[in-house]
């Protein structure tokens, strides 16, 4: 497992650490409700240190990176950006990632849910003729993140970049300030080189900025109904299923790796399962619970977050049961009733 760089002030500040993706991450720095709730009301400063980096490079970049993914790269301008699916022949997700266009020919690549390693590995095969560089990284540079209603003054009191209106990307030198909404709440990743990681930690929280867990993160994102890949999903889930197809998804551009799924997807609305938010009673549920609706089986929990007023679960919720007020979900201690969130 990789060292996290900012190790020492974490464990300084209280720090329960867990592994994600062969990192070393802070869970938590002792109670993630209070910190959810300082994110809230000003804004939560997360270490992202599992989250890998890339770059395309080259003449051919712009051409190559829109007939990769699943958004419109070919028309994005210097300073603007977006999210989108990499996805295999059949239209499955296989990952997810920020595009920021830093040049006319150059594309950074903020990953979400695969490594450096694996995206080097996969596209690297499909740069044959193409005249692109492809260059990728785990350690360098890292990305933190701002989250929460005052991410933005919090940035300018830091002395760091704001985004202006009509881009999502602001640079100061080597340092990449791009809006980024992890939580529900707004907020921005900031790509750091690793020589100026801890001062700009340090100038973020000087600024106001709370450090917060990724606990307090998945707490944020979960009450948000925002699903995280591959944990609510798989190497077989589609961007219908995950909701996320209108962020992620450009039905107007060309020809995409998964593009004819995705398409006669979107055209004739064909998913039979889809990630839903289920509010549970307070402390009740776990990951891995079962839903049923009228004795069937009708999805499991893949994300919770458990309250002292409620608990909201992210459910791979069947068509059946989309219409429905409530449906049962089997606890460990028994079945409770649980309610479908309306979004």
């Amino acid at each position: 497992m990789s060292d996290c760089p900012l190790e020492p002030v974490h464990t300084q500040a209280g720090a329960v650490f867990t592994e994600m993706l062969g990192h070393s991450v802070p869970l938590h720095f002792g109670d993630p409700e209070t910190e959810a709730t300082q994110a809230r009301s000003g804004a939560g400063l997360v270490d992202l240190a599992h989250v890998g980096t890339a770059s395309l490079e080259g003449p051919d970049a712009r051409r190559f990176s829109n007939g990769m993914f699943t958004n419109n790269i070919r028309n994005l301008s210097v300073g603007s950006g977006n999210r989108s699916a990499m996805c295999d022949d059949r239209g499955r997700v296989q990952g997810l990632l920020d595009v920021h266009c830093t040049d006319t020919e150059r594309f950074d690549i903020v990953l979400e849910g695969v490594t450096a390693e694996w995206f080097e590995e996969r596209y690297g095969l499909y740069i044959v003729f193409d005249d692109v560089e492809l260059n990728v990284s785990d350690a360098d540079p890292r990305v933190v993140s701002l989250q929460g209603p005052s991410s933005e003054s919090v940035l300018r009191d830091a002395g760091l970049p704001v985004p202006v209106e009509g881009n999502i990307l602001a640079t100061d030198g080597p340092i990449r300030v791009a809006a980024k909404d992890r939580s529900g709440l707004g907020g921005y990743d900031i790509v750091v080189p690793l020589d100026q990681l801890l001062d700009t930690w340090k100038a973020l929280i000087a600024a106001g900025a709370a450090v917060i867990g990724f606990e307090a993160l998945e707490i944020l994102r979960i009450r948000a109904g925002r699903p995280r890949w591959p944990v609510d999903g798989s190497k077989s889930t589609l961007v219908h299923e995950l909701g996320i197809n209108e962020e992620v998804c450009n039905f107007n551009k060309g020809c995409y790796l998964g593009q004819e799924v995705i398409n006669r997807i979107d055209v004739k609305g064909l998913i039979q399962k889809r990630v839903t938010r289920v509010v549970l009673p307070a402390a009740k549920g776990a990951i891995g619970d079962t839903v049923h609706l009228d004795g069937k089986t009708v999805g499991t929990i893949s994300s919770l977050t458990r309250g002292t007023e409620d608990s909201v679960a992210l459910v791979f919720l069947r068509k059946a049961a989309w219409d429905a007020e409530h449906v049962a979900v089997e606890t460990a201690e028994g079945s409770v009733d649980a309610r479908v969130h309306r979004d």
